[in-house]
């Protein structure tokens, strides 16, 4: 059963300290990651001085919900959490948690009767009723979508304790504002001052969080990105060698290419291979350099760093070739998601065309 610390309206699933020595690895799934990244990106949408940083948002999520993965919970890619999290029944009978008639009907929490913590930020129906934010733009403020739930946070923390979160004294208010329990508020301290210790280079995040422009958006032109490939729907990219490739969608790790003495059997030269949260297949080709930190299985978050462009395999210069696969198999033509994308704008390869874009 999760034990739940009540206090001003939301309610926490306890969890442990934040280990000794950082391992390196987030342990947070890439969709969650992706409503962490979004939900910093358009803060601003909820107050036009509201600044919150994803380790904050990383941190509260940490202690409420084990990053929307409590009890082997699972996120689609769109980010709706499976099953649905509900906290213990308000009725006063748990110690440390207030006595709290039903105040929705059951609509959001399923009991007509008490009230209940719900999704991965555990709100309860009144402050979700306060708070809550369509952070993925599908026209639903729904609490058990992680990118509803990662903006509602925010906006929790904005609207009801302005301030500067990079302080301790204002970080500390705000977190007291969202659960007022000295306990709490050092339990999700400790992890927001453990994420924050990591650094990452990552690309311009679409305002949904679920896509990003693979490459610095000053890298390349609109010209040169809505290029034609040559012979097969793809795109090739033309940067200086060195330069930053991200992930332009969460996913996991399925291969990682090498050049060899035969260009033509090791086109890809330095190579990273994902399949995407979505189905479709991302394959990033011609590095001079791999993440350090990549294999296959390893998850990858939008936006993360995984090589350095370059001139390697079957090329003639430095560049990044990028392209993607339906589910089916079928290649894309990825031009006008990159521009798209470039935009801030996520549009899904379930719009991209399949011919029109090689000479």
């Amino acid at each position: 059963m999760i034990l739940l610390v009540m206090a001003f309206g939301v309610a926490a699933v306890v969890a442990g300290s934040p280990p000794a020595v950082a391992s390196g690895a987030l342990g947070i799934p890439p969709v969650v990651f992706s409503a962490y990244l979004a939900a910093e990106t358009n803060a601003p949408s909820v107050a036009e001085d509201c600044r919150v940083d994803w380790p904050v948002v990383a941190g509260i999520w940490k202690v409420e919900s084990d990053h929307a993965t409590y009890q082997g919970r699972t996120v689609t890619p769109d980010g709706d959490l499976t099953p649905p999290l509900y906290g213990a029944t308000l009725d006063g009978f748990i110690p440390g948690t207030a006595r709290i008639p039903d105040s929705d009907d059951g609509v959001l929490d399923g009991d007509p009767i008490w009230d209940r913590a719900v999704g991965p930020a555990q709100f309860l129906p009144g402050s979700w009723r306060a708070y809550g934010q369509d952070g993925n733009g599908d026209g639903t403020k729904d609490p058990q979508n992680v990118f509803d739930a990662a903006l509602a946070t925010v906006a929790h923390l904005c609207l009801a304790t302005p301030g500067d979160y990079t302080t301790p004294t204002g970080l500390a208010a705000a977190l007291r504002g969202y659960n007022n329990s000295t306990d709490y508020v050092e339990k999700v301290t400790g992890w927001i001052d453990y994420y924050r210790s990591f650094s990452f280079t990552r690309g311009v995040v679409t305002a949904d969080g679920l896509y990003a422009f693979p490459l610095p958006t000053d890298s390349v032109t609109l010209g040169e990105i809505r290029r034609p490939h040559h012979d097969y729907p793809a795109a090739d990219l033309p940067v200086p060698e060195g330069t930053p490739v991200y992930t332009a969608h969460p996913g996991t790790v399925t291969a990682l290419t090498r050049p060899c003495d035969n260009p033509e059997r090791c086109r890809c030269g330095w190579g990273v291979h994902v399949a995407g949260a979505d189905g479709h297949t991302y394959t990033y080709c011609h590095g001079s350099r791999l993440a350090d930190d990549l294999s296959p299985g390893r998850e990858v978050a939008v936006g993360e760093l995984i090589m350095l462009s370059g001139n390697s395999g079957n090329s003639d210069a430095p560049h990044l070739h990028f392209q993607i696969r339906s589910p089916d198999g079928t290649l894309l033509c990825p031009q006008p998601l990159l521009e798209a994308w470039r935009g801030g704008i996520g549009l899904s390869p379930i719009a991209a065309p399949t011919s029109g874009c090689t000479d």
